[in-house]
């Protein structure tokens, strides 16, 4: 079975590189005009967020196939994360802002906790930062 396993990332990296490839296609196909600013805004950043997941994917699935140690991604898959979640709240305040959500829109109750959940936990790595 482990002979499999650098034909198959070669067949899953091929794959990504297409959907890379589709997704850029797609960003460029959808215009403004077409749809809501805000639609348009949300699909170019998921796109954006599934084409570098797929990056690091790929540079996992290389660094394996090259013997080298492929945890040492972790840290730039983690600062992404960080930042597609920094966007994201962003967003999520403007729109609060704007009056375009409010009480009843769903989730939002849980983001409330969720959101109080990540200030505690980063009260701890940021202590005098009020």
């Amino acid at each position: 079975m482990p002979q499999n396993i650098p034909a198959q990332s070669q067949e899953i990296a091929s794959r990504l590189k297409k959907t890379d490839q589709e997704l850029r296609d797609l960003q460029s196909s959808v215009k403004t005009g077409m749809i809501n600013v805000k639609v348009l805004v949300e699909f170019r950043n998921a796109s954006e967020r599934a084409r570098q997941a797929s990056a690091a994917v790929q540079q996992w699935l290389e660094a394996q196939g090259k013997g080298n140690d492929p945890y040492l991604l972790l840290p730039q898959v983690m600062a992404e994360r960080v930042s597609m979640a920094t966007e994201l709240l962003k967003d999520v305040t403007h729109d609060l802002e704007g009056g375009d959500m409010d009480f009843e829109t769903p989730g939002l109750a849980e983001l409330n906790r969720q959101v109080k959940t990540l200030a505690d936990c980063l009260a701890k790595l940021f202590p005098n930062s009020k």
